[in-house]
C-alpha cells in the first residue's frame, strides 16, 4: 500500500472511530421516521453513519442449498461516514470484500478508499446503487448486479466475483418498525432493515482462467444511525441466519469492556409473519475460540443458538476459522480495528448464515 493510500485510510479512521465530528448536528434515528421504498435503499446523508451489507454462500452447479456444501461464502460492503464543514456535509466513502474459499479453508480480503487512484467512490440517493472504484451495486429492475474482486498472493491472480440476484425479497424492518435499539438510552439505535433471502447466480474467475458458474443465498443489511452505542459498549456479535424451513433468524448482542453481554436484540421472520426479539427471548453463548496468527486475537468460532419459544436450539461453527478481516493488510503504519466476519453453519447444513464479530482487537465506534 503507497504512502498516500496509507494516509488516507488513516484519515478514514480518524472520522469513522474517534469522535472528532460534530454528532448532535445528525439526526438520531426514531421511531416516527417514515419509510419510503426505494428512496431508503439510498444514502441518508442527515445520518452520520450507513452501511450497506451483502453476505452470502455460494454452491456449485447442480447443488441443493441446505443439502449440499457451499464453495464461497463472501461479504461486500459499502460505508459511508460523515462530517458537518462550513454548513455542508462532507462525506467520507470506505469498502471492504471478502471471499472464504470453504475447500482451502482460506478467506481472501481488500478494501477501498474513494475507489483507489481515482478517488472514485459514491451512493446513490434513491437505489442501492453503489461504487467504489471499480467495486459496483447496480439495480436492474427490480434485481441487482454486483461485482468486486480480491487478491490471492500466493498465486499473484485476482479472484473476480460477479453476482446477478433474483427479483429482491421483501424488506423486513428490524427492531420497532425499523428502529433497532443498541443500549439502554433511548438515542442509542440506528434505523435499519434486512433483505435475507435473496436468490442468485454469479461467476467467479480466478485470474485469466474459465468462468465457473455458481448460485446460492444471500442476505443483505442496511443501516444508518449517528452515535447509536453507548460509552461501555466495546463491539457486537452479529448473527444473519436462514433456515431449511423458511425462516430467518437476526440476533445480535452488545459487549462491555468487561465483555459481557450488555444489550441483545434480533428479530424472526417466516413465510407468515414477523417479530422483534427481546434479549430475554434468546441466548447465544460462545463454546470455542480460534486464535489468529496474524493477530493474536482470540474470537469465538463456535456458538449455541437458543430461541425456546421458535423452537431452536442449535449449535452453529465457523465454516472457516480463518476470516478475519479489516486491518492495515499489512501495513503496519495503519492502525485500523480488525473484525471477524465470515460463514457459519449447524452440523446438518439445516441453518447457514453469517457471523461478524467486531471488539476483540480493539473498541469500535459508530
Amino acid at each position: 500500500m503507497s504512502r498516500f493510500n496509507s494516509l488516507l485510510v488513516t484519515i478514514f479512521i480518524s472520522v469513522f472511530s474517534a469522535s472528532l465530528v460534530s454528532a448532535q448536528e445528525f439526526k438520531r434515528a426514531e421511531k416516527e421516521y417514515k419509510w419510503s421504498f426505494p428512496r431508503d435503499h439510498g444514502a441518508h446523508d442527515e445520518y452520520q453513519t450507513e452501511w450497506w451489507y451483502y453476505t452470502g454462500h455460494l454452491f456449485g452447479e447442480g447443488a441443493k442449498i441446505f443439502d449440499d456444501k457451499p464453495l464461497y461464502g463472501f461479504q461486500l460492503t459499502f460505508f459511508r461516514r460523515s462530517d458537518r464543514k462550513s454548513g455542508k456535509i462532507i462525506s467520507e466513502y470506505m469498502a471492504h470484500a471478502a471471499l472464504t474459499d470453504i475447500s482451502k479453508r482460506k478467506t481472501y480480503h481488500a478494501k477501498r478508499l474513494g475507489g483507489g487512484a481515482l478517488g472514485i467512490s459514491s451512493v446513490a440517493n434513491e437505489s442501492l446503487s453503489a461504487v467504489s472504484g471499480d467495486w459496483t451495486v447496480d439495480p436492474v429492475g427490480k434485481r441487482i448486479f454486483a461485482r468486486f474482486a480480491v487478491r490471492d498472493t500466493e498465486r499473484d491472480l485476482d479472484l473476480e466475483l460477479r453476482i446477478l440476484s433474483e427479483d429482491l425479497s421483501p424488506v423486513w424492518l428490524q427492531g420497532d418498525v425499523g428502529l433497532s435499539h443498541k443500549a439502554a438510552c433511548a438515542s442509542c439505535a440506528s434505523m435499519y432493515y434486512s433483505m435475507p433471502r435473496i436468490g442468485v447466480n454469479a461467476t467467479l474467475r480466478e485470474g485469466s482462467g474459465e468462468l465457473r458458474d455458481l448460485s446460492g443465498l444471500v442476505w443483505m443489511d442496511h443501516e444508518f444511525m449517528t452515535n447509536s452505542l453507548s460509552s461501555e459498549q466495546i463491539g457486537w456479535d452479529w448473527f444473519g441466519l436462514n433456515l431449511k424451513d423458511g425462516r430467518s433468524l437476526m440476533l445480535f448482542r452488545l459487549r462491555n469492556k468487561s465483555g459481557a453481554q450488555d444489550f441483545a436484540s434480533g428479530g424472526i421472520k417466516s413465510l407468515t409473519g414477523e417479530r422483534a426479539l427481546s434479549a430475554g427471548d434468546f441466548e447465544i453463548t460462545p463454546l470455542a475460540n480460534w486464535k489468529s496468527e496474524t493477530s493474536g486475537v482470540d474470537y469465538p468460532i463456535q456458538w449455541r443458538v437458543v430461541v425456546p419459544s421458535e423452537g431452536i436450539d442449535t449449535v452453529l461453527k465457523a465454516r472457516v476459522n480463518q476470516c478475519e478481516v479489516g486491518g492495515g493488510l499489512g501495513d503496519k503504519s495503519v492502525n485500523e480495528v480488525k473484525y471477524w466476519e465470515g460463514p457459519v453453519v449447524s452440523e446438518d447444513e439445516s441453518v447457514f448464515g453469517y457471523l461478524e464479530m467486531t471488539g476483540y482487537a480493539g473498541k469500535v465506534g459508530i
